[in-house]
């Protein structure tokens, strides 16, 4: 300014450039109403210890952009906002494929399970049919058996009975 007063700040690049003018003009109203007219006559280095509570309490203030400046607030939630929502979709994205998966698996289990079922009931119908060729040749065995048996003993019977008339025939 006239009085030869020149105020400096230093940012990051990712600091707002209005932030940093802000920040300027307001240093620069409160450090000319605090010092006065120390400015003009002051040497080199003589009001760094009055300076330094000033200046303190505006590196402070704007240390952190989004207490300052509502755009640079809004964009922190408005960024936060859309981190929040790539999560969400990530989430979505992999819920979808677990249940795809589980889809499939379903979907094996039910041909699986109509395979198991066809398997039964053939093997069932197999069962019933080695169940009643066995009953069969039991049973003809059973037959052949008392054939065998009775047979003779049917034929021995006859022949006593035959031999029995005869002999009442022949002796009278």
């Amino acid at each position: 300014d006239s009085d030869g007063l020149c105020l400096a700040v230093v940012t990051g690049l990712r600091y707002p450039s209005r932030v940093a003018t802000q920040m300027l003009t307001e240093c620069y109203g409160e450090y000319s109403t605090k010092m006065g007219d120390e400015i003009k006559d002051a040497a080199t280095n003589s009001l760094n210890r009055k300076s330094k509570p000033i200046l303190t309490k505006f590196c402070k203030k704007y240390d952190d952009v989004n207490n300052v400046d509502k755009a640079s607030a809004l964009i922190g939630k408005v960024d936060g906002v859309k981190v929040q929502m790539q999560d969400n979709i990530a989430t979505m994205l992999q819920n979808m494929e677990q249940t795809e998966a589980i889809s499939d698996q379903a979907s094996q289990l039910n041909e699986q399970a109509s395979v198991f079922k066809k398997q039964s009931t053939d093997l069932k119908r197999q069962m019933k049919c080695k169940n009643l060729k066995m009953t069969i040749i039991v049973a003809v065995l059973v037959l052949g058996i008392l054939l065998v048996i009775l047979l003779p003993l049917i034929s021995k019977a006859k022949k006593a009975s035959s031999d029995a008339e005869n002999d009442d025939g022949t002796n009278p």
